[in-house]
């Protein structure tokens, strides 16, 4: 997986994954592979190979369901807070260390 921090700046990295590392895996799981999705979304196709790159990239994390999964996970984690903070938190991250 790609994981670029928006955090690396501020040294929140390790705080981050100590965050979601207490929390149940699929959601930890979840944050990194939306992150991953924000990240290759938001590439540029500059040639055919980078955007096949980017293609299969997109396809391998299913960023086509993103949001139904988000959907799912919310449902089921729906009366623990910290999960759903996580989700909000993390709605736009472009990839976490």
């Amino acid at each position: 997986m790609i994981l670029i921090s928006l955090l690396a700046a501020t040294g929140d990295v390790a705080t981050l994954r100590q965050r979601l590392d207490a929390l149940p895996r699929p959601v930890g799981t979840f944050v990194e592979r939306r992150a991953d999705c924000n990240h290759w979304t938001g590439e540029e196709p500059y040639d055919a190979p980078r955007r096949a790159e980017i293609e299969r990239a997109i396809r391998d994390l299913r960023c086509a369901r993103i949001e139904k999964d988000e959907r799912r996970i919310r449902q089921r984690y729906r009366g623990d807070a910290a999960v759903i903070a996580m989700l909000d938190e993390t709605a736009d991250l472009p990839g976490i260390d």
